[in-house]
């Protein structure tokens, strides 16, 4: 079974469009039931022309049925065949148009889901520029979790999860497929709340946090990165303000400086919804960049670098090697190279936790971080990609 990977994604693109929505909320409230009214006309209209014609047809069969025979004057017939005649177009459109009704009522829904949301405390209206640089410590006391949606009586996405992760510690987590990686990963910025357990930031319950003290602690990059319409540098300095030396530095931490310079306008480059014209390689980088700027006290990556080449990911390794030296992470890895950028490596099988320890430790004493693992070091060694 695997990991619900778009769930995280869609929760993190329903936060930050969150923010712009609530402020259309006075202009919008007023025209949704003239939104909703539009679309149910567009669909009676539709019905009204797939039912023309039988009606038509009924009037011709009726007769016929009950053998008496049909009697039409000719300017009548002239008069039928015209309104078929003009009926067919409308008719012939009627049904992607309502195909296309339905799609846009189930839009509108979801559009309004999002624009009913509470503004709370924990809905900030305008972006907060992150605190002072600085290490924190990370508690997970048997967290566990289960999806909304999930099974009645399923087995938990995590079920007691306990890590401690120091002030300065690099904490890699691995894992089969389905383990619960990206869960676990989702759970700390708050993308979801634990079920069970809790999870503290230096101490603090982070359900007592607002999310916006919470996100401006903590930054997070998954393997798909979300990326805006914009300007690259809108993208990277997302919640860092717009200080250029910050910029400039993660740019280069994230080795994305070199290609964003031979793009036609540099960081000013325009870049539409998700980067679809960069490389999945590009889009991590400006992705990692955007973690970087904000020198977060807790940096949790979701194997963000799986679409680089071997000599690219070694030279963002070796720059993030100085960057995780002075902050907290917590690393989801699938490669035994960014499992060596950790201190400590903690094991996933079915959403528990079964060894922490090094890497060479698990090596030798877990003999599933070794069937896990041994197959990739293999695969690296005889330069296949793993």
């Amino acid at each position: 079974m695997s990991e619900p990977l778009p769930a995280p994604m869609q929760a993190a693109a329903r936060q930050s469009t969150l923010r712009s929505l609530l402020r259309l909320q006075p202009y919008l409230r007023p025209h949704r039931a003239t939104l909703r009214a539009s679309t149910a006309l567009a669909v009676a209209a539709a019905l009204l022309a797939l039912a023309i014609p039988q009606v038509l047809k009924w009037i011709v069969d009726v007769p016929v049925a009950h053998h008496k025979p049909l009697q039409v004057a000719l300017g009548g017939l002239a008069l039928l065949l015209g309104t078929v005649a003009a009926l067919a177009p409308a008719v012939e459109q009627a049904g992607p148009l309502l195909a296309q009704c339905h799609d846009a009522a189930a839009a509108a829904n979801r559009f309004f889901e999002v624009v009913d949301e509470p503004a709370g405390d924990d809905v900030e209206l305008e972006s907060q520029v992150p605190g002072a640089w600085g290490a924190a410590e990370l508690v997970l006391d048997g967290v566990g979790f289960c999806y909304p949606d999930a099974v009645a009586g399923g087995a938990p996405a995590l079920l007691g999860v306990s890590l401690r992760v120091a002030p300065g510690e690099t904490l890699a987590v691995v894992g089969a497929t389905g383990s619960g990686k990206t869960t676990l990963a989702s759970l700390i910025p708050r993308l979801y709340d634990p079920t069970e357990g809790r999870i503290t930031l230096d101490g603090v319950d982070t359900a007592a946090m607002t999310r916006a003290e919470l996100r401006a602690a903590v930054a997070i990059a998954f393997d798909e990165p979300v990326l805006f319409s914009g300007t690259v540098l809108d993208n990277v300095l997302l919640g860092a303000g717009s200080d250029a030396t910050r910029l400039d530095r993660a740019l280069q931490s994230a080795h994305a400086d070199d290609f964003i310079r031979g793009l036609p306008e540099g960081s000013n480059t325009r870049v539409g919804e998700n980067a679809t014209s960069l490389s999945g390689g590009q889009r991590q980088r400006i992705a990692l960049a955007r973690v970087l700027a904000r020198r977060p006290r807790l940096i949790v990556l979701d194997d963000p670098l799986s679409a680089l080449d071997v000599a690219t990911e070694t030279r963002v390794h070796d720059a993030l090697r100085e960057v995780l030296a002075t902050t907290t992470a917590l690393v989801i890895a699938h490669r035994p190279s960014t499992v060596r950028l950790a201190d400590r490596v903690a094991l996933l099988e079915g959403g528990r936790v079964i060894a922490v320890g090094t890497h060479e430790e698990l090596l030798q004493t877990s003999p599933q971080y070794a069937a896990l693992m041994t197959p990739i070091e293999a695969a690296a060694a005889n330069g296949a990609t793993p």
